[in-house]
């Protein structure tokens, strides 16, 4: 059965740190079609799903679409940590669905004594909401309001970063330019590097259903991309291409994980930093695809 101390998705956690998470769960039980969590509730939960599954879904002007269909070995409740998400979305059981379930306030508690523990979870935060902007991108894609930035309403989209984090980043990088309508990172590649955008702007552009290529996002300075390629390791999902010349940070995986594996404050800043730019990230295409 599938467990904190067992899932591969905890094994980079020390072994004392996933026995802790176990001591916390308790198991959970819901039935097909049961409404798990819904966006505008607290959170108060993070689980582990044992059996069954879990769609997420969201209410658009079109009816109900689902965003990701979670299985075995997947969690949710993570996401909400760093990201206010639309009303209307909602996780529903998909089928008899028994989870592992961690109550997050005296999960608080362990996260303050154990750093540990603190670190290698928001690691598994990175992996798991990285899973989650993919899937949304392809729905994204799919459909025809695919551009994955705030509605209007919403008000302009802040920098992913404050100048405090580029400096501290840029610290760890090396420097690179692009020339207006060069491409810095191509859809399909299995680079790992991630960029921090130091001036000029670039726009994300993804390959939809028959060859059409759409815009997903515009970055200027203060911002990130290239992060779900180096958090998971899977190739490029999409495209970015610099609009005028650019200049760039480029943070390669063994520098970072060097600095990380040396001091504990970099790591949970990064990680930290990575979770709530991953977070944003989905909320804005959530929003596109809502309308």
């Amino acid at each position: 059965m599938i467990a904190f101390v067992t899932s591969e998705r905890f094994e980079f956690l020390d072994a004392k740190d996933r026995d802790r998470l176990e001591a916390l769960a308790k198991l959970d039980q819901f039935s097909d079609g049961q409404e798990v969590s819904a966006s505008g509730t607290p959170s108060e939960w993070l689980s582990l799903i044992v059996s069954g599954g879990v769609d997420l879904r969201t209410r658009t002007k079109d009816g109900e679409i689902t965003l990701a269909r979670l299985g075995p070995g997947d969690i949710y409740g993570e996401l909400e940590t760093f990201a206010d998400l639309p009303e209307g979305v909602r996780h529903v059981a998909r089928g008899e669905t028994i989870v592992r379930a961690v109550n997050k306030h005296p999960l608080k508690q362990e996260l303050k004594v154990h750093r540990s523990l603190a670190s290698g979870l928001l690691a598994v935060y990175c992996r798991s909401i990285s899973e989650k902007v993919r899937a949304a991108n392809e729905v994204a894609t799919g459909r025809s309001t695919g551009l994955s930035r705030p509605p209007p309403r919403l008000g302009p989209r802040p920098p992913h970063l404050s100048v405090e984090e580029v400096a501290w980043l840029s610290v760890l990088g090396l420097d690179a330019s692009a020339a207006s309508g060069d491409s810095v990172v191509q859809e399909g590649d299995t680079s790992r590097s991630f960029y921090v955008v130091v001036s000029g702007e670039l726009e994300v552009r993804k390959h939809a259903a028959g060859g059409e290529e759409r815009t997903l996002a515009t970055l200027g300075p203060r911002d990130m991309f290239g992060i779900m390629a180096f958090v998971d390791g899977k190739p490029r999902s999409a495209s970015v291409i610099a609009r005028s010349e650019v200049s760039l940070s480029r943070v390669e995986v063994d520098v970072l994980e060097k600095a990380t594996h040396l001091n504990f404050t970099v790591s949970f800043k990064f990680l930290g930093t990575l979770c709530s730019v991953l977070g944003r990230t989905y909320r804005d295409t959530v929003y596109s695809i809502v309308g």
